[in-house]
């Protein structure tokens, strides 16, 4: 039997896509002979059933790169719920600010990988409580917790501030991902981390 692997695309914004999204993808689909698509939990597209030389062909054709995310200045992926554009629940606007933390650029690398959930509302689609980076929004502001994980070691992430307007939002996850940046040690997920550090040295550092 062939060996078979996968992709994923990249520029999948928190799972949104527009007709023409749909019609590239369908002719891609044509183009490489792909039996199957699928939308991951994180939102983006992954190509199934792609042989070897198909998958680097491809990959070549879309400017993939095969570079791990957190080796680069950015998260590893933002996933966002309709929020208060799309949704009757959403108190706040999850997709743009969504995409505002898909664009931070930080003052390094991350230690590790790094997922942010943005929920629109205190219903949490996006597991934001189980995220790296979690963001809420309540009628008074975003709720941020750092340091969850949804992995084998579970971890429900620390609450850092609530309240925070979307800009004040934004602000601080940068200011606590490059003090995670700045304090953690390589290959640590910000779970264990935050284990070490605790939740008091965190927001002393980040709130004074």
């Amino acid at each position: 039997m062939t060996h078979k692997t996968y992709t994923v695309l990249p520029d999948i914004h928190a799972g949104m896509l527009t007709p023409d999204n749909l019609e590239n993808l369908a002719a891609l689909a044509r183009s490489y002979r792909i039996p199957r698509m699928k939308i991951t939990s994180a939102q983006r597209i992954a190509v199934l059933g792609l042989a070897p030389d198909d998958l680097q062909a491809l990959q070549a054709e879309l400017g993939i790169t095969s570079s791990p995310p957190h080796t680069r200045n950015r998260v590893h992926y933002v996933q966002a719920c309709p929020g208060s554009t799309w949704c009757k629940h959403g108190v706040g606007d999850a997709l743009t600010v969504g995409r505002r933390l898909e664009q931070l650029e930080l003052a390094g690398p991350l230690p590790a990988k790094v997922k942010v959930g943005v929920s629109g509302c205190r219903m949490c689609c996006c597991e934001s409580w189980v995220r790296d980076v979690g963001l809420a929004a309540e009628k008074k502001g975003w709720r941020l917790s750092f340091g969850g994980n949804g992995a084998g070691r579970p971890r429900i992430g620390d609450l850092v501030a609530q309240g925070l307007s979307d800009d004040e939002a934004v602000t601080l996850v940068k200011k606590t991902l490059n003090y995670y940046i700045q304090e953690a040690r390589c290959k640590t997920r910000s779970a264990r981390f935050m284990e070490r550090v605790g939740i008091d040295t965190l927001k002393k550092a980040l709130l004074g």
